[in-house]
């Protein structure tokens, strides 16, 4: 009698489970604490039996010699893999949330801050564009396209093998200059117009040093950034779809790059 479930499928299901855990808990939205932790365990499950089955993938490495110490090796291999590609995730997110933090600063409403327990303490205006962040990856059918790349991550990058490409952390570390170059372009005309109106109220001051400019330009500042986000919200969506189209190009060339 075939045994339903062999120490091979085991060894194979907590290898793909590794790797699928150390992405997708970096994943948009998943990585929140808005979805309960029985549902990300429940996603990443039904992801791991699903890619076993529907790609056959195949243990890479020889039963006959294994050892606790080279499951515990692989395992820490896959994990290394996974976060890799959801570091990746990470920076662009984060471009957002600084882009969010610069004008919040240029708006003079960087104290007013709220407590994230993913990001820590973030400003109010942060949360918005980390929001809007993960409607563009929805809505723009974004999440298929990084799930089919993680599927061919398995056929590139074969379970079992303990070879990891040393340059894959260089390349990963290089790609984290891109969320500050990022940033800057989502915050640039924003921080622009209110540097112009701050430049002003600093004009106002010197002329009539009888105006409270301080009184005056807060709200003023706040006012204008509020106005400026409101009509210049398409400019964000489309640097936001840039990053997205980055975002697949990085992980296509990390996947390719490590598979050989």
């Amino acid at each position: 009698m075939t045994p339903l479930f062999t120490p091979h499928d085991a060894i194979l299901l907590a290898l793909v489970f590794s790797r699928l855990i150390a992405f997708l808990l970096a994943f948009p939205f998943l990585n929140t604490t808005m979805v309960p932790t029985i549902v990300k365990i429940f996603v990443i499950l039904s992801l791991a039996f699903f890619f076993i089955k529907n790609l056959h993938i195949q243990l890479q490495t020889n039963m006959d010699n294994f050892s606790l110490f080279a499951l515990l090796l692989l395992i820490g291999k896959e994990l290394l893999v996974g976060f890799a590609f959801g570091l990746l995730i990470n920076f662009f997110i984060s471009a957002f949330s600084y882009a969010a933090e610069i004008i919040s600063y240029f708006m003079g409403i960087t104290i007013v801050n709220i407590f994230d327990p993913t990001y820590g303490q973030v400003s109010v205006l942060s949360k918005f564009f980390i929001f809007l962040f993960y409607a563009l990856f929805f809505v723009s059918g974004a999440y298929e396209y990084f799930l089919s790349l993680m599927a061919k991550s398995f056929v590139d990058i074969p379970i079992g093998l303990s070879i990891i490409d040393q340059g894959i952390w260089r390349y990963v570390i290089e790609q984290s200059a891109i969320m500050f170059s990022y940033a800057f372009k989502l915050a640039f005309p924003f921080a622009l117009i209110l540097y112009i109106i701050n430049l002003a109220l600093a004009l106002i001051n010197r002329l009539i040093p009888q105006i409270n400019v301080f009184i005056v330009g807060l709200p003023l500042q706040i006012f204008v950034g509020l106005a400026s986000l409101a009509f210049g919200i398409s400019v964000v969506v489309y640097v936001g779809v840039s990053l997205l189209e980055e975002i697949s190009y990085n992980y296509g060339y990390l996947i390719k790059h490590l598979g050989h």
